[in-house]
């Protein structure tokens, strides 16, 4: 199943897969994601955060907090940045 607040805006050509959650969190807010972004199995995006074009977010990752740079990778519990490449399939 995948959660999707209706707060949220999801850009164009973005992949979501199973098991993910964007929401809000107890401050109020949902997150903002650029386009062409790929969110693993499992992610957990949640509160008034942005996240940039051409981002990949690792499976199983907890992001709570902004990543507006473009064409990076973020993973981990929290999330961090672990590359400076972000999803292969470049749309523009």
């Amino acid at each position: 199943m995948i959660v999707v607040n209706g707060g949220s805006r999801i850009g164009k050509f973005c992949d979501i897969h199973q098991g993910v959650n964007i929401g809000t969190s107890f401050r109020g807010g949902a997150p903002q994601l650029g386009d062409n972004c790929w969110i693993g199995p499992g992610a957990k995006l949640f509160g008034d955060i942005t996240i940039g074009n051409e981002v990949a977010i690792g499976a199983g990752s907890i992001v709570g907090k902004s990543f507006e740079k473009d064409d990076i990778t973020i993973a981990g519990c929290p999330a961090r940045k672990i590359k400076d490449t972000g999803t292969i399939y470049k749309r523009k």
